[in-house]
């Protein structure tokens, strides 16, 4: 059972992972075509492009350091959480 938990986890966390350059590209490539719909194919391109960028560095994450791992560090608050080792002395 924890074992499954910790696969959904790993999932969900490469999933945000994946779709932070995705989700970017993604608008960028709506812009342009709602800017001039004979642009398609640039769009596309570009949606294209960053769907292989995210799986790439969500890949790169998930073998380097671990998706959970990764994510902790990121939405860690140590200010919030009483840790001054690292503060001004």
């Amino acid at each position: 059972m924890r074992n499954i938990f910790n696969v959904i986890i790993e999932a969900i966390y490469w999933i945000g992972i994946f779709l932070s350059p995705t989700l970017l590209l993604g608008a960028v490539a709506i812009g342009i075509y709602f800017s001039n719909e004979d642009n398609l194919w640039i769009s596309v391109i570009l949606l294209f492009t960053g769907i292989v960028i995210g799986i790439i560095f969500a890949e790169r994450i998930r073998r380097k350091y671990g998706c959970s791992y990764y994510m902790a560090k990121i939405l860690s608050t140590p200010d919030i959480d009483g840790d001054t080792s690292s503060s001004e002395k």
